[in-house]
């Protein structure tokens, strides 16, 4: 483990000594698209909103003159809310926009350009490199990472499109899926080994998160299922919206007879 990274456990396993559960300027559960525009109104350049030892979750904002920088110490995974910019990764160029999700690798010089208005993004930074116990869902044997830009409309594309879920990113410690449920419910589960981030692009659900499973039985390892979730917190979840599970939370969706599409970030490790 880096310093960095030491410094990073310590400081998160002193705030769950304390309080027991994250700290009150954390996000949790779901968080409504008027919320994250509302705290992104704030015009603050970044502001980390979530963060743990294997990932944390920032807010970023970035106009008028050039930002350059390199994260060394985590992959960055970003989903594009407002604005337009050219970016540069590696001296490579791309145009990314409201919609899009950018692929940044640790170690990699960035530079983002936007003239015409604010370019505001939720970055993911994913901390580990890899996925040593190599069990959860989506831990295949072979890496397939996604471009360095995913446009919105070969993102809406897929949801339209799809009636199971589609990977756009299986490397490292992340996986991303295009999740689908057309006019049928998810399973109600929990993952031991791996924590959800999900990001809503298309129809509404109703989710229910925590209490226990019912019947729960392993379907794989670190993988239970069950028949029922008892004692959870009820949601309805919409597009734009994000929605955080960390691992050992039950779950469960239910778009009832429409289809529901979100982009689901799994951190494993």
């Amino acid at each position: 483990m880096t310093t960095c990274g030491l410094i990073r456990w310590i400081l998160a396993s002193t705030a769950l000594l304390l309080e027991g559960q994250p700290a009150p300027a954390q996000i949790r559960d779901v968080l409504k698209s008027a919320e994250i525009d509302k705290m992104f109104s704030a015009g603050r350049a970044s502001q980390e909103v979530f963060s743990k030892t294997n990932f944390a979750i920032v807010f970023r904002s970035a106009a008028g003159a050039p930002t350059s920088a390199k994260d060394s110490e985590a992959d960055e995974f970003w989903f594009v809310r407002h604005g337009a910019a050219k970016l540069s990764l590696n001296s490579e160029s791309y145009q990314a926009a409201a919609g899009d999700v950018v692929y940044v690798k640790r170690n990699v010089d960035y530079r983002i350009s936007s003239d015409r208005d604010r370019f505001q993004y939720v970055a993911v930074r994913v901390f580990p490199e890899g996925r040593p116990l190599k069990i959860g869902y989506g831990a295949g044997p072979s890496p397939r990472p996604m471009p360095a830009v995913a446009t919105k409309k070969q993102i809406e594309e897929t949801f339209a499109t799809a009636e199971k879920n589609v990977t756009l990113h299986s490397a490292g410690a992340a996986l991303i899926n295009h999740v689908v449920y057309p006019g049928r419910h998810g399973p109600w589960e929990v993952h031991q080994t791996c924590d959800d981030i999900y990001f809503v692009r298309m129809g509404t659900a109703h989710t229910r998160l925590d209490g226990r499973l019912v019947n729960a039985k392993d379907e794989a390892p670190g993988e239970p299922r069950g028949t029922d979730v008892t004692g959870a917190r009820e949601f309805t979840i919409t597009p734009g919206d994000m929605v955080i599970i960390p691992r050992n939370t039950a779950h469960f969706s239910d778009p009832g007879s429409a289809k529901v599409g979100y982009l689901l970030l799994k951190v494993c490790d």
